[in-house]
């Protein structure tokens, strides 16, 4: 895999961050009334090494993604 922010190889068996978009269908077992996810679908879409992942942290990340999905700007979504 490569870093998708400094495009550095990222070796087999290094700690590394992504993003990945699920589709996913929520339901609740009828005995143990417990909530269970089951996934549709599941895509890797954004992939850091671990100094990048860790420089960015999943605050800054949320962030940026919910500042982005919710701007009206035809350009940004």
């Amino acid at each position: 895999m490569i870093c998708d922010l400094c495009k550095k190889e990222i070796p087999l068996g290094a700690a590394y961050v992504c993003i990945n978009y699920h589709i996913e269908n929520m339901e609740r077992d009828p005995i143990t009334r417990g909530l269970h996810a089951q996934v549709i679908s599941a895509d890797q879409i954004f992939t850091m090494c671990g100094k990048c992942g860790n420089r960015k942290g999943a605050e800054a990340v949320k962030q940026v993604l919910k500042t982005t999905l919710a701007t009206r700007n035809s350009i940004m979504n």
